[in-house]
Order: structure tokens, then sequence, then C-alpha cells
């Protein structure tokens, strides 16, 4: 009875529906997601288009709350700059709309506060005495964690204070 086979379409959908309602009530998804685990279950599309629409209508599912949350934990917690954290959105398929929203509620005072800890840190630990190859580095791992070059410029003359 397991096998997939021998199951009614309604009837997988049915399974995927509560599956996945039971994952996103635990979980942050965005709807890339939800539509990968629907095509890897190879549910019709008519019943997948069902299942997705009853997720966002009830809430299971939003990209608005999702990019939001994701930028907010890769800024806290991985101390990302808003350039990877934008880049790793749209990989998800998240509307520019969406990113942007999401970007703009990191606050800033955090924001160059990272990158001024993030260099600091990186700082410490180079080797480099040549002044300007130690600064060409500190700006490449600045850019590499997604911050703009501005601000890496004013956490850079922060820093030489």
């Amino acid at each position: 009875m397991g096998n997939k086979d021998y199951q009614s379409p309604e009837k997988r959908a049915e399974r995927a529906l509560k599956n996945l309602a039971d994952k996103c009530s635990r979980k942050e998804y965005c709807s890339a997601d939800i539509r990968k685990k629907l095509e890897q279950w190879e549910l019709p599309e008519e019943e997948a288009a069902k299942v997705m629409q009853f997720l966002q209508e009830h809430h299971f599912v939003d990209d608005r709350r999702y990019a939001r949350n994701y930028a907010e934990d890769k800024a806290r917690f991985n101390r990302w700059g808003r350039q990877k954290i934008a880049l790793m959105l749209r990989q998800k398929g998240i509307a520019p709309d969406l990113i942007t929203e999401a970007l703009e509620a990191i606050p800033a005072e955090s924001y160059a506060g990272n990158c001024l800890d993030l260099l600091r840190q990186k700082a410490r630990s180079l080797a480099e005495s040549d002044p300007y190859k130690r600064r060409a580095k500190l700006i490449r791992f600045a850019l590499g964690r997604g911050f703009d070059y501005e601000t890496v410029q004013k956490c850079l003359a922060q820093l030489t204070e």
C-alpha cells in the first residue's frame, strides 16, 4: 500500500500536503524548496499546484517571511554581508522586491559592526607586514563575505584609527 504506484494521485497529494504542512510548521521553507519536494515525489502538475496553493493560502509557505528570516539569520549568525545574502536568496528563487525588503530590514549599525568585528579578527590572524598587501587581504576577505566596498572602506578606516 505504501508504494506510490498503487495510490491515486489524489491520495498521494493528500499525503504530500500533510507531510509538507508538518515540515513547514517546524521550519521556514521558500516556495522553490517546496516545489522541488513536490517534483521529487512525482506528483502530477495539477495536484502539485493544489498543494502549493493550499500551503500559501494558509501561510505555511511565505516567501516574504522566509526572505526576512533568512537575511536576519545570515547577518546575525553567519555574519554575511548584504551582497552574499542577496545572491543566496536569488538562488532560492526569491523575487527581487522581497530580497530588497529583507535586506533593508537588517539594521545598519549591526551590519557595520559585523564587518568591523570580522576585519579585526582577520587582521589579528594575518602575518603580512606590508601595509598595502595587508589592507588588500582584508578588503578581499570582507568582499568575499558579501560586504559592499563602501562599508569595508569605512570599517577599515575605523580599524586603523
